[in-house]
Order: structure tokens, then sequence, then C-alpha cells
């Protein structure tokens, strides 16, 4: 059984916002060992980009509806700022700002179209909050951080052939 949002769709959900805004250049998803390659290599990361750096789930709901909440992190960065030029960090900060409040729209005006099944509906816009980023292992790396809840039907249903014992199972 297919489940109805997972890891890879909201990973490849970012990474399409990040190809289709027009200022951002770049995107990295959750693996740090991906993050750490890129800024070593020569070619580094192209500036701003953005990071999908946390997703997390959590189950809800009663007996009769079991919803999978998720909570879904990316930030908006800007590489290269000098250590003292602090109105740069500033600039980047208040770009990175606009940028990842631009992203929330296109998340929120897309979560009233039904093409996107997962994202339908279920946008929590009250959950939205975000604060100033200088990435630590990332030396002239500033930005904003955004974070949000997703809340997705999850219907708790085992696939028996999935089971060395699934015929114990219903199948309807």
């Amino acid at each position: 059984m297919d489940r109805i949002l997972s890891y890879t769709k909201v990973d490849d959900y970012f990474k399409s916002l990040a190809n289709k805004h027009l200022d951002i250049n770049d995107y990295i998803g959750t693996s740090t060992t991906e993050l750490d390659s890129r800024m070593s290599s020569v070619d580094g990361i192209a500036s701003p980009f953005l990071c999908l750096f946390n997703y997390q789930g959590k189950l809800s709901g009663n007996m009769q509806r079991t919803f999978n909440d998720r909570t879904l992190s990316f930030s908006i960065c800007f590489t290269g700022i000098e250590a003292e030029d602090f109105p740069a960090q500033k600039a980047a900060i208040n770009a990175a700002e606009v940028i990842g409040l631009e992203i929330l729209s296109r998340i929120n005006v897309e979560s009233k179209n039904p093409a996107i099944g997962w994202l339908y509906d279920n946008f929590q816009k009250d959950t939205v909050h975000y604060s100033e980023i200088e990435l630590d292992k990332a030396e002239g790396f500033f930005g904003m951080e955004f974070h949000f809840d997703l809340k997705n039907s999850e219907p708790l249903v085992v696939t028996p052939d999935k089971w060395s014992d699934g015929d114990q199972f219903c199948t309807v």
C-alpha cells in the first residue's frame, strides 16, 4: 500500500520549489553528508540555496481516524559572507526571510488545490515559525529557517502480502 505522504514526496516537492523560484540557485536535502560534500566540492553550493533540513512525523487521532502529522523544516541560506561584514549579514537574513515567506506563500496556495493530494487542505499555517540562522558548520552562511506542520490522514491498515502471517489480516 502506498502511503499518502512520504519523505521522497516531500523532498521532490521542495526540490521543485527550489527549481521554480527565480531567486533560489541550489537545493540540498536532509543529508548532512550531502551538505558537507557540496560545501567542500570545487563547485560548492550556489547562493542562495534552499535546504530541507528536517522531516519529522507524529501519529495522532482517535479510534476512527489516524493522522500522521509532519513537521517540515527548511532554510534559505546565503554563502560566502564575511564574518565582519555585518551589513551583508543583515541583508542576507532579510532576503532569506523574503524568499522563505514566498516559499510558504506558494505552499499555502498549493494546499488549496487538490492537484497535490498529500498537500491539499493539510498545510497548518498557524504552526509556521521562523528565525534567523548562522550555520555553525559553514562559516559565511547566513539566512533564515522555517518550520511548519502538515496534518495528513494515515490509515493504519496492514498490507497482508508484506507479512509471513498476512493471511490473518482482513484484506477488505
